[in-house]
């Protein structure tokens, strides 16, 4: 189930009206387990682009059996109390604003307040890209450009730090990864890096065991290739750091298998876990 705005969905309290008098206590005890396994609460879904995604994690989470939720603050539609218990987690997508320029986008300090009340009361997250910087943000830190001006744009080799491996969630090899971006996060205090590349040191992070940022796109898709490199604006390749059009979905092509893996075990690693009795694996 894939919608925008808010939806209905089946509460705690439905069920157990439904299994009320009559039902042993054990009994009942048991089919409630069972009909929270089977009908898991909704993910919320935070875009910031006027394309809505068919991304590899929305198709994951999906495959996965759970309901999501699509809201777009840019355009106005307003967020829900961030409650945890009203959600299975939250993903905060890329876009093209910036934090350092929130007067002109003021949605994004909601969205820095939402993040920091939904993960302060133990609520799931992932930040990608720009939704990453919205969780360091939200805990202290901050973004920068980079001081010779590059971005980086295509695939680029990301490395685990010894604090990654040591948290599972990176093994000791490197990999190549996607990223669209141009400014970099600047951790909290006491938040470590989990991964770098070679012009931006933090590009991964947990705030707590349940709560990630990246940097880079694991998200990515062949398609969303095609829309940002031809549609969004021109060839990246004279921007500093960026890698020329054509190399995009070539190295997708060469590196997503992995990328897509790493995803796979990173939402095992937040708790995003299989509510479907098949496949779990997004195609």
């Amino acid at each position: 189930m894939d919608r925008v705005g808010n939806c209905p969905r089946i509460k705690h309290t439905t069920i157990k009206v439904v299994l009320g008098v009559g039902f042993p206590r054990i009994l009942k005890a048991k089919l409630l387990i069972r009909m929270v396994v089977l009908f898991p609460k909704p993910v919320l879904l935070v875009t910031h682009s006027v394309r809505m995604p068919r991304d590899y994690i929305s198709g994951l989470l999906r495959a996965r059996g759970y309901p999501t939720i699509w809201v777009r603050p840019f355009l106005g539609q307003p967020l829900p109390p961030p409650d945890p218990e009203a959600y299975s987690g939250a993903v905060f997508y890329g876009g093209p604003q910036l934090l350092t320029e929130i007067d002109a986008d003021p949605f994004l300090q909601d969205e820095i307040n939402w993040v920091r009340a939904f993960v302060e009361g133990g609520g799931r997250y992932l930040g990608l890209c720009l939704g990453g910087q919205i969780l360091a943000k939200a805990f202290g830190g901050d973004v920068y450009d980079h001081k010779d001006d590059v971005h980086e744009r295509g695939y680029y080799r990301l490395d685990p730090t010894p604090a990654g491996v040591e948290a599972g969630l990176f093994s000791k090899n490197s990999m190549q990864v996607y990223h669209w971006h141009r400014q970099g996060i600047e951790l909290p205090d006491g938040v470590r890096s989990f991964a770098a590349s070679e012009h931006f040191p933090n590009q991964a992070f947990k705030i707590t065991d349940i709560a990630l940022g990246t940097q880079f796109h694991p998200e990515i898709t062949d398609a969303m290739i095609e829309t940002w490199t031809t549609l969004a604006e021109p060839d990246p390749a004279p921007i500093p750091g960026a890698r020329c059009r054509s190399s995009h979905r070539r190295d997708f092509a060469e590196h997503h298998s992995e990328v897509q893996l790493w995803a796979k075990a990173m939402l095992d690693d937040l708790g995003f876990r299989s509510h479907t009795t098949g496949t779990s694996a997004a195609r």
